[in-house]
């Protein structure tokens, strides 16, 4: 098959005739879907349980083109097929066919991110200006050479009787840290505030981001490079985001004065432009960062809030997991119900959100003591046992 280059975007529309446009209004909440569906190893796994779901809006990342690894079938067309949906697929990565890949890697096909739904759309592609992983130099160190970049695929979607809503479908870099991560993070802040400038404030973010540099992955340099893999210790990177970035609003200030004072030389600080752009246009997740794991890998030794499901100016009217057990992806399902809301529910989101950065500053705070009364109460007791040694061995020695 002809493969499409990255940063290109394919799209399939497997709507009945009489579904186009749609026009018929939705009597209830819009249901949105967030889910990285692993390459499609277990495609019908997921496909099925996306047909249970039955939702409006699909965001799917690791869309496998043509590759040997998921069996060389289109994933993008089999999932708007099956399911009868309109979609939009943007190519990040030409997947190499290579002998440094092993059969569950192998390549020959290409790889993305997706947006799928029963409305129309328009797409376009968010090409990241911060790319913290070199793939088409480096990818052969990690067994998958391949060409391409990181990009976010964007839908404008014409909901009936209802504003538009903008969706994004991201996958940020694995192999790097906070600091990478948080780059590619401004690259979407900065186009969610353009977007709702332009009119266009109904918007919902999501994507596997990769967040977890912490826990064992905070002593890989593969997985958590960069100064901040210990200077987070007693906090996960989810956990980080919302203290540091998630919290900080438009009127805290045009520079986000929480990443610009870390204590750090000047050249492993954030650069100006990300103090300038790390601001939160609005963005909200219903979702746990610390008890909503996820993945889950390494026997449980390397679990995460690595997905997120932002929404802005919608009411989260519920949300759930779903793939729970791990079985049809390694990453679980997000499931939101939405609704439409006046600008007013930001301000709502914002004191949620306030709320539980100070709640994890706080218990941060907590562990950081109890460590530290822990280490010292150790020191003390190494110290008293010597000392008691030392004083035995004197009475030994007069006697």
């Amino acid at each position: 098959m002809d493969l499409a280059l990255p940063g290109e975007i394919l799209t399939y529309d497997y709507r009945r005739k009489t579904e186009r446009p749609a026009t018929a209004e939705i009597p209830r909440p819009l249901r949105v879907v967030q889910w990285n569906i692993e390459r499609g190893y277990q495609l019908d796994a997921v496909i099925s349980t996306l047909e249970r779901l039955d939702a409006d809006i699909l965001c799917l990342q690791e869309i496998d083109i043509g590759n040997e690894r998921s069996g060389g079938a289109n994933h993008g067309e089999m999932i708007a097929r099956r399911l009868g949906l309109n979609g939009g697929i943007a190519i990040e990565f030409q997947e190499l066919r290579s002998p440094c890949r092993d059969v569950a890697q192998q390549g020959g096909g290409i790889h993305g991110n997706a947006i799928y739904s029963r409305f129309d759309m328009t797409f376009r592609v968010v090409d990241h200006e911060h790319q913290p992983y070199n793939w088409p130099r480096d990818g052969a160190l990690l067994g998958e050479p391949r060409t391409g970049r990181r990009c976010t695929l964007v839908a404008e979607i014409a909901v009936p009787k209802r504003p538009h809503v903008l969706a994004y479908s991201a996958h940020f870099e694995c192999f790097t840290g906070i600091i990478g991560r948080t780059g590619q993070l401004c690259d979407l802040l900065l186009d969610s505030s353009k977007e709702a400038a332009a009119k266009r404030p109904h918007q919902i973010i999501f994507g596997d981001f990769n967040t977890f540099a912490h826990s064992l992955a905070r002593f890989s340099p593969k997985y958590a490079n960069g100064w901040y893999r210990f200077r987070t210790v007693g906090m996960s990177e989810p956990e980080w985001w919302m203290k540091n970035i998630l919290s900080w609003y438009p009127e805290d200030g045009s520079t986000n004065n929480r990443l610009g004072d870390e204590g750090l030389p000047s050249d492993l600080r954030f650069s100006n432009e990300i103090l300038r752009a790390a601001i939160n246009p609005g963005w909200f997740d219903p979702f746990d960062v610390v008890k909503d794991i996820t993945i889950s890998n390494h026997a449980g030794w390397m679990t995460a809030k690595a997905d997120w499901a932002f929404v802005r100016q919608f009411s989260v009217v519920k949300h759930w997991m779903e793939n729970r057990d791990f079985s049809a992806s390694d990453h679980r399902c997000l499931v939101l119900e939405i609704e439409h809301a006046h600008p007013e529910i930001i301000d709502e989101h914002k004191k949620t959100t306030r709320r539980i950065a100070h709640e994890l500053e706080r218990k941060r705070s907590s562990k950081l003591w109890t460590w530290c009364s822990l280490a010292a109460a150790t020191v003390l007791s190494c110290v008293a046992v010597k000392l008691a040694r030392s004083s035995m061995v004197s009475g030994i020695a007069r006697t």
